[in-house]
């Protein structure tokens, strides 16, 4: 059956339901809806496969997975998913966080192109995600704008959620346990204008580095406003990705600072050996422009741009008492931890310019010399008037 339309309702056992109101996107593997959830009136969203794909060999077996992987990782930066339920026709559809915002390619579409602070900061989330995703052997292998979305945390700042591990890759796909693989040697899956060479190439021993390449061409479209590399025939693009560098970012946008331009050239290395290897370094390489500003003896590495989205975080669940739970478990959304960006002190920056040390800082130093040296040059000009004066007998 197709994604059911809004106003309908899907019965789950022991007396629950979703009913289905908008629908949220579409894409390539299935249609996304908002659900609420009866009795307890918690809003959710639910993913449905595209009905042509029910019957392919692979993809339902790792629509299931993306549920198994999703709900295993426990970072903030993860879009939760709660579980995987069948409709009374059998069909399967994923339960998943609604999320209010937008994605990062419409984030770009709608604002521009982003100050190299916001674009910092929202892919050194990114990144957090994927820390954890890379240390349990997963590779998501489709990272692009679509699947970063950007919401807005308590603080009023940008909250980055990743989505859609449907075609993650793990070790062996699962070889070891026993389990078909759910890939084949050679097989490309992803979006190819965000995809490594290797992974074009159809390389089998994929990392997180394949992952780091595809944010340094998010970031570099962020960034410039244009995907590093493009063209309407697949065969043409791959041989640019494969064996040309993008355009330089400073010939795209002249304001950007030569390190941070260094940084996303060397995510995007063709060379992984070359390529900056994993997320976390990714995220220490950032960590100069995506520092939040401070009042006191910082130095600031851009000045701040916009830092909010259009949408916030939606309340999960209601106020009231708290009601049963669905089949697939629907819990209260944990409320969003920001981390505080460390304070770059001492030492300078090429690209760095020096607030003001406020009340404790250089300032105040200066004044307490200027005053003594005054008090000082006082006293001995009395001093001297004294014994002056003394000698020629006005005393």
């Amino acid at each position: 059956m197709p994604a059911p339309t809004p106003g309908a309702t899907i019965p789950l056992p022991r007396g629950e339901s979703f009913q289905i109101g908008r629908v949220l996107g579409t894409g390539g593997m299935g249609t996304v809806v908002e659900a609420m959830h009866a009795p307890s009136g918690r809003r959710v969203a639910l993913k449905f496969l595209h009905d042509e794909l029910l019957d392919h060999p692979t993809i339902p077996q790792r629509f299931a997975r993306e549920v198994d992987l999703a709900t295993s990782l426990t970072t903030a930066h993860v879009a939760r998913t709660f579980g995987l339920e069948r409709t009374p026709q059998g069909t399967p559809f994923m339960i998943m966080e609604l999320l209010d915002g937008r994605d990062l390619n419409g984030l770009i579409r709608g604002e521009g192109k982003l100050s190299p602070a916001r674009a910092a900061r929202i892919i050194s989330q990114a990144c957090e995600a994927l820390e954890e995703a890379h240390a349990r052997g997963i590779v998501h292998r489709d990272l692009k704008p679509e699947n970063l979305f950007v919401t807005v945390a308590a603080d009023g700042t940008d909250w980055v959620k990743v989505l859609d591990f449907g075609i993650s890759k793990v070790a062996d796909d699962g070889a070891e346990a026993g389990k078909p693989k759910l890939t084949r040697v050679g097989t490309t899956v992803g979006t190819p204008e965000y995809m490594a060479p290797e992974q074009l190439r159809g390389a089998k021993d994929l990392d997180g580095s394949a992952d780091v390449y595809s944010l340094g061409c998010v970031l570099y479209e962020a960034l410039s406003g244009r995907r590093p590399f493009s063209s309407p025939r697949y065969e043409e693009l791959v041989r640019l990705i494969c064996t040309t560098d993008a355009a330089p970012l400073q010939q795209l946008r002249g304001d950007l600072p030569p390190a941070f331009c260094d940084v996303v050239a060397r995510a995007m290395a063709r060379d992984r050996k070359a390529r900056i290897q994993t997320a976390r370094a990714l995220r220490d390489a950032l960590a100069p422009w995506a520092s939040s500003r401070r009042s006191e003896g910082t130095v600031v590495m851009e000045p701040s741009g916009p830092t909010s989205g259009p949408g916030r975080m939606s309340p999960m669940p209601h106020s009231g008492p708290r009601p049963s739970a669905p089949s697939a478990p629907v819990p209260a959304a944990a409320p969003a931890r920001v981390a505080p960006a460390p304070a770059v002190r001492g030492g300078t920056h090429p690209d760095a310019t020096i607030v003001d040390d406020g009340p404790d800082g250089g300032g105040s130093k200066t004044w307490v010399v200027v005053l003594i040296s005054s008090i000082v040059l006082l006293l001995a000009g009395g001093a001297a008037l004294f014994f002056f004066g003394h000698d020629i007998g006005l005393h």
